[in-house]
C-alpha cells in the first residue's frame, strides 16, 4: 500500500505545489499531524460515534476496531499518506479517487464507505482522531479503559498492575495501561484517563509549592508596606 499511496503522491505533485519535496512534514506550510495517540476533541468523538453506529448493527464493531488500529499504524508510519488524505491543494473529487484507489477492496465496506463520507464533509485531516475516539468507544462498550500513565522511570510489571487494578477498582473498568516515561516528572506520576489529566508528579508538586511560597513572600512584603505607612 505504501508503493501506492507514494505513486499517487508523485501523481498529485504539482497539485501540491512547492512544497511536495517535503510532503513528509508540510502541506502548503501546514503541520500535518498523524500522531495515533493524539487527544481526540469533540468532533472526532462525533464522528466516531458515528462510525459506532454503522458497525454495531452489522456486528463489526470489534473488527473495526481492529482495522481502526491497523490505519492508525499505517497513517504513524507513512506521513505521506496524511498529506494526501489532508491536502487542502485537492478537491474532494480528488481525494475521493485517492480513498478509493488506496482503500476500495483493502479494508471493510463499512469502513470505506465511512472513510468516502469523512471525505465529503472535509474531515479527512481528522482521520487519526476519529479513529482513535472510535477504539475508546469500543473499548467502553467492552467495559474496559485505556490509561496512559507518565512516569519518571518505567514501573515493574507487578507495580504497573497494581496501577493498572487501583485505577480499574475506582472507575469500575478493566483497565489497559500504556506507560510513557518523562525524567522530567521527578517522580510520582501523571494518569490521562480520556481527555482528563490527573497529575500527581513530584515535579507538578514542587512547582505548586514554590508557587504558594512566592505568593506567602509577596503578601508579607505587602502587609509589611502597609505598616511602614
Amino acid at each position: 500500500m505504501a508503493n501506492r499511496f507514494s505513486k499517487l503522491l508523485k501523481k498529485f505533485g504539482l497539485a501540491l505545489g512547492a512544497d511536495a519535496g517535503d510532503t513528509s512534514r508540510k502541506d502548503g506550510g501546514m503541520r500535518v499531524s498523524v500522531d495515533a495517540e493524539q487527544k481526540t476533541d469533540s468532533v472526532s468523538r462525533v464522528y466516531a460515534q458515528a462510525l459506532l453506529e454503522l458497525a454495531q448493527p452489522e456486528g463489526q464493531a470489534d473488527a473495526l476496531a481492529e482495522e481502526a488500529g491497523g490505519l492508525l499504524e499505517l497513517l504513524a508510519g507513512e506521513p505521506d499518506l496524511g498529506v494526501l488524505l489532508s491536502s487542502r491543494a485537492l478537491n474532494s473529487s480528488q481525494r475521493s479517487g485517492v480513498v478509493e484507489q488506496l482503500f476500495k477492496g483493502k479494508v471493510s465496506d463499512v469502513l470505506y464507505r465511512f472513510l468516502q463520507v469523512v471525505n465529503r464533509k472535509d474531515r479527512l485531516g481528522a482521520l487519526a482522531g476519529i479513529l482513535s475516539a472510535y477504539r475508546v468507544l469500543v473499548s467502553e462498550a467492552r467495559g474496559e479503559l485505556d490509561v496512559d500513565v507518565f512516569v519518571a522511570e518505567s514501573l515493574s510489571d507487578e507495580a504497573g498492575r497494581g496501577v493498572a487494578e487501583s485505577i480499574g477498582g475506582a472507575m469500575g473498568k478493566q483497565v489497559h495501561l500504556r506507560q510513557h516515561v518523562d525524567p522530567e516528572l521527578i517522580g510520582g506520576l501523571k494518569v490521562r484517563v480520556g481527555d482528563r489529566l490527573i497529575d500527581g508528579s513530584v515535579a507538578t508538586q514542587l512547582r505548586i509549592m514554590k508557587r504558594k511560597l512566592v505568593d506567602v513572600g509577596r503578601e508579607r512584603a505587602r502587609q509589611g508596606g502597609q505598616l511602614e505607612d
